[in-house]
């Protein structure tokens, strides 16, 4: 008797012993990231046959079990690697808001200022001062410009680095990962699960998650193999593949993940890269800087061409025309800016207040002796006029430059429709191909001939008023480039033009566009927090499921403290009990 209750009694401290170890354990463990609550599964030791029938023989350990569910596991680490993804992407766009400022900052807003200063050089084109404010205003723009390509090249750069570093990151977990996987395995046969090494290597895993998406195959040894959301292998039960980061083969400027192997790098496939951070990190890249880079470059250059465009067709202070022509025939024409189609290299062309061509190269004027109120209001140069110098453009008005009259007409003298046709010196018919156009009023009066499709006018000359039959106007080479303003007036209603289109949309004026510009980037802002937000909402929530079943309770825990406190007390007093039997059996075997 005395054996049997010392075992039971032994066996019971054991247990209650035990389960006090481990209990110690988790409240030493409770704030151990990735830590999983240990619990000790108890078993009744198997019975002791007698002839009068079996006798308990108490209680034994069977194991140390880990509280762990691998479905919560799995969707927790999924949620963290969208979550992470949408983290950084959002990180790094609330730094793009900045390329593109608004307000008097803008780039919206210095274009602007630089069409606007064309209002003083309209007033008084001989006013080199009024001259220097625009080249002024343009180089700030430059300036502006050339900034915002800049910080789009630091971003890019920062995205290199931050890849870089992830890599390096990703690719010591999955050695660590491997080495756990060693580890694990070799415990493997004898029964038990090493719980703190379980949970150091899911711990990696969730790490590594928080970079890259993966999932995982568990192996015969306990081993994890370890995949990339999108199927690339990264860990083969103790071997670790080695990612680095490369540049683009088709644009030096972008990085790409590349799997390192026998000396050779083979980039990924962007599907094989579904979450983590450097998911977030090539959205980025790839979308966000991708798409305000192109905003920015098409903004730049289309705003560079109609200021060069229509800069070609005026003529300097000096009377120069601003379109040269090549061997060929071709208009070359001499810009403000030089305009590369990049916003990083667009720079000052025109150094010189009288190289503006502020003047047009042809004068519209109505006759004093017209006896309507037709009166002028512009005349716009729809191109350049073709010629080799100065106040010369050849064939392009007859009689090599003598002026063009615009004579009004009344075909029919019970109708009142005018019409209009232009001869030149000889009274000889100038590019028509019909004998009269139709003039009404609000409708420009246009040199284009009337078959091509399409017209391809050389001038337009703007009128008010009512002409009568038989006045004229003359449109002629203007003989004082210094005193005409038909450039730069011409400039300044680039201001409200549509003149820049982004995305394939429709064309838009200067700051219109760039307010589209502005909220293309506020869209990509916005939808970067709605996403970041719930998935991080999601993460969170997932991370609490998952705690819920695995986290330490510092109140649960205490519990069972008293508990088996009071277990182990009661095992003890067993054995007490025991000791005083044994000690009267010794008695009474001495008496």
């Amino acid at each position: 008797m005395g054996s049997g209750i010392f075992g039971l009694g032994t066996r019971a401290m054991q247990a209650a012993q035990v389960n006090l170890d481990t209990i110690s354990h988790n409240i030493s463990n409770v704030n151990t990231p990735g830590y999983s609550r240990q619990t000790v599964q108890l078993e009744t030791e198997g019975g002791l046959y007698t002839g009068a029938g079996f006798f308990g023989r108490g209680v034994k350990v069977s194991t140390v079990a880990r509280q762990t569910n691998e479905f919560l596991i799995k969707e927790n680490n999924m949620n963290q690697a969208m979550a992470a993804a949408d983290q950084t992407r959002l990180e790094k766009l609330n730094q793009i808001e900045k390329v593109l400022p608004t307000g008097e900052t803008g780039l919206g807003y210095a274009a602007s200022q630089l069409l606007n200063a064309f209002v003083d050089v309209a007033n008084q084109p001989q006013d080199m001062s009024a001259r220097q404010v625009v080249l002024s205003r343009a180089k700030e723009w430059v300036s502006r410009v050339n900034t915002a390509a800049d910080q789009l090249n630091q971003l890019q750069l920062g995205v290199v680095s931050d890849m870089g570093t992830s890599v390096a990151r990703i690719n010591s977990l999955t050695q660590q990962i491997a080495k756990a996987n060693q580890a694990i395995a070799s415990y493997s046969g004898v029964g038990h699960t090493p719980n703190d090494l379980l949970d150091q290597r899911d711990q990696l895993i969730k790490d590594l998650n928080s970079l890259v998406q993966v999932n995982t195959v568990e192996a015969d040894d306990g081993s994890l193999n370890v995949f990339m959301g999108g199927g690339q292998l990264l860990v083969l039960s103790n071997n670790a593949q080695t990612l680095s980061v490369v540049r683009d083969p088709t644009d030096s400027t972008l990085a790409r993940v590349a799997l390192s192997a026998n000396g050779s790098d083979r980039i990924l496939e962007d599907d094989q890269i579904v979450g983590g951070s450097l998911r977030g990190l090539l959205t980025f890249q790839d979308t966000d800087i991708a798409q305000t880079r192109s905003n920015l470059n098409a903004f730049v250059q289309q705003f560079a061409d109609a200021v060069n465009q229509q800069q070609a067709l005026g003529v300097d202070l000096e009377g120069n025309p601003q379109t040269t022509f090549d061997a060929s025939g071709n208009p070359v024409g001499i810009p403000i800016f030089l305009n590369t189609t990049s916003a990083a290299s667009i720079s000052l062309a025109l150094n010189q207040p009288k190289g503006l061509a502020a003047a047009s190269p042809l004068t519209a004027a109505v006759l004093p002796s017209n006896q309507g109120t037709l009166a002028i209001e512009s005349l716009a140069m729809n191109r350049a006029l073709p010629g080799t110098g100065a106040l010369d453009f050849g064939s392009s008005l007859p009689t090599n430059g003598q002026p063009l009259t615009v004579v009004f007409e009344q075909p029919d003298p019970l109708d009142p429709t005018l019409t209009y046709r232009f001869v030149d010196q000889s009274g000889l018919p100038y590019k028509d191909v019909t004998p009269a156009r139709v003039w009404s009023a609000g409708t420009p009066i246009s040199d284009a001939d009337a078959g091509s499709t399409p017209p391809e006018a050389l001038f337009m000359v703007n009128v008010t008023g009512v002409p009568r039959p038989g006045d004229k106007i003359t449109v002629a080479i203007t003989q004082n480039p210094s005193a005409n303003n038909g450039n730069a007036r011409a400039m300044l209603q680039l201001r409200d033009k549509a003149i820049i289109s982004l995305d394939g949309g429709t064309n838009a004026t200067v700051t219109d566009a760039y307010s589209q510009m502005i909220g293309n980037l506020g869209v990509l802002v916005q939808s970067g927090k709605t996403s970041a937000s719930i998935s991080a909402t999601l993460a969170q929530t997932s991370d609490q499921t998952l705690a819920s079943v695995t986290g330490v309770n510092l109140d649960e825990e205490a519990a069972k403290l008293i508990q088996f406190q009071q277990s182990y007390q009661a095992a003890a007093k067993v054995l007490q009990i025991a000791q005083s039997l044994f000690d009267t059996l010794l008695q009474t075997a001495r008496g």
